[in-house]
C-alpha cells in the first residue's frame, strides 16, 4: 500500500475514534402514541440521517423524572443536540426540555433548533422557547415565511444570523396499499348523499382559519351544490377553547349534517383511505401558503386537487425544488388575497373537475434534498 493510500486511513481512523468519544449528535424527541406533525419530521429525519451509523441517533425523553438522569447523561455525552419545536407532547413538559438544553450548553455541547412556527404560537409557547433561542448555536427553519417572522420580531430578530433554511419534507408518505376502515366506510356512506366532497387535513385550530372553510361550505349550499366538509384530524388543546368556537360557528351556518370531524387518523393506510374518498382539498390559511404545511404537502400525495390561499411572498418556495415543481404544474389552484366565500366556492368547483389529472409526487426526492440539506448544516 503507498503512502498515498495510508495516509486516508489514518486519517479515517483518527475522525472514527474521535467520534465514537464525542458521541452522536440526538435529536430530541418524545414516544407518543399520536405524534404530531413536528415529532414525525423529527423520527424521520433522525432515521434519514442515521447512516453512516453512529452520527445521529433519537434521544426520547419519556417525561418521567426517574428516568431523567440517564436523558442528561445521554445529552453530556453526546456531540451536538438538536431540538424541534413546536412539540404538542411537551405541552405537559416545561421543566424537562429547559434541562436538557442547560446540560447541553453547560458541557459544551452545540445546539441546534428547528424552529416550525414562531408568530402563530400564543405568546407563554414563544416564552417557553426563548431560551432555545437565546442559547442555541443554530436555529434551523423550514420556511421563509417563518425565518421572516424571526427578524421582525423586537426582542429576537438578532437570532436571525444564526438561521439557516431546509426544504420541508413529507412527513405523511402514501403507502402501498389504503387500509378501510368503519371510519372510512363511514365517511363513504356520507359521501354518497353529496354533490362534492371537500376535505381539509391536520389539527383544527384558530390560526389556520378553520371556520373560513364553513363559510364555503354554507355558500354551496345555498347555491343549491350539496357540499359535504370533511376535516380529517382533530382540534388541539389549546388555551382559546377553540374548539367550542368551532362546534358553535358550525351550528351558526346551519351545516351541522354536512360536516364531519374524523379525529385524529394514526394509521397512513386509513388516511390515505379517508383522502380517496375526497373530492378537492381546500386550505385557507390567513398568511396564505407556506413552505411549511405539511397538511398540503400530505393532501399533494392524494392524486386530488388542491385550492389553497396563494402565498404571499413570490420567493417563498425559491429553496424547494418539490414545491416548485408542484406548482409549475398547476396541480394547485391559488385563491387570491381578498376572495370571499364565493369567489372561493368557484375555485372549488372548478378544480373538482380536474380530478385525476395529477401529477406524480415523488416524495423520495423530497427526503433526499432534505437530508442533504439539513447534513450539510448539523456537521
Amino acid at each position: 500500500m503507498s503512502d498515498a493510500e495510508v495516509a486516508p486511513t489514518r486519517l479515517s481512523a483518527r475522525h472514527d475514534r474521535a467520534k465514537a468519544r464525542r458521541g452522536a449528535a440526538r435529536f430530541v424527541l418524545t414516544p407518543t402514541r399520536h405524534p404530531c406533525g413536528v415529532e414525525i419530521f423529527t423520527r424521520t429525519l433522525a432515521d434519514a440521517l442515521s447512516e453512516p451509523a453512529g452520527d445521529y441517533a433519537p434521544l426520547a425523553v419519556s417525561g418521567r423524572w426517574r428516568e431523567f438522569p440517564s436523558v442528561l447523561g445521554e445529552v453530556a455525552r453526546s456531540r451536538q443536540v438538536i431540538f424541534n419545536f413546536p412539540l404538542n407532547a411537551w405541552k405537559r413538559m416545561i421543566l424537562q426540555p429547559l434541562l436538557l438544553l442547560l446540560t447541553a450548553v453547560f458541557t459544551g455541547r452545540r445546539v441546534s433548533v428547528f424552529l416550525h412556527e414562531w408568530t402563530a404560537l400564543h405568546p407563554l409557547r414563544r416564552l417557553v422557547l426563548a431560551p432555545f433561542v437565546i442559547l442555541s448555536d443554530t436555529i434551523v427553519v423550514v420556511s421563509p415565511y417563518i425565518a421572516d417572522q424571526l427578524a421582525k420580531d423586537r426582542w429576537f430578530g438578532w437570532a436571525q444570523a444564526k438561521r439557516r433554511l431546509v426544504p420541508h419534507p413529507p412527513t405523511v408518505r402514501r403507502p402501498q396499499a389504503p387500509r378501510v376502515t368503519e371510519r372510512v366506510l363511514s365517511v363513504a356512506r356520507a359521501a354518497e348523499r353529496y354533490d362534492i366532497v371537500i376535505g381539509t387535513f391536520g389539527s383544527i385550530y384558530k390560526g389556520k382559519a378553520s371556520a373560513e372553510l364553513l363559510d364555503v361550505c354554507a355558500d354551496l349550499h345555498d347555491r343549491g351544490v350539496r357540499a359535504l366538509l370533511v376535516f380529517i384530524g382533530s382540534h388541539t388543546r389549546s388555551l382559546d377553547d377553540y374548539e367550542a368556537e368551532f362546534r358553535a360557528a358550525v351550528r351558526q351556518r346551519g351545516i351541522e349534517d354536512h360536516v364531519i370531524v374524523t379525529g385524529y387518523v394514526e394509521d397512513e393506510g386509513e388516511l390515505f383511505a379517508l383522502f380517496e374518498r375526497i373530492g378537492v382539498f381546500l386550505f385557507l390559511f390567513p398568511e396564505g401558503l407556506t413552505a411549511r404545511r405539511s397538511s398540503v404537502i400530505a393532501s399533494l400525495q392524494s392524486n386530488r386537487p388542491v385550492v389553497v390561499t396563494a402565498p404571499q411572498s413570490p420567493s417563498e418556495f425559491d429553496h424547494h425544488a418539490g414545491w416548485t415543481a408542484v406548482i409549475a404544474s398547476e396541480a394547485i389552484s391559488f385563491v387570491a388575497p381578498g376572495d370571499g366565500a364565493a369567489q372561493v366556492s368557484d375555485l372549488v368547483l372548478a378544480a373538482a373537475r380536474k380530478a385525476g389529472a395529477m401529477p406524480a409526487f415523488d416524495g423520495d426526492a423530497w427526503w433526499d434534498a432534505t437530508t442533504e440539506a439539513a447534513r450539510a448544516i448539523l456537521r
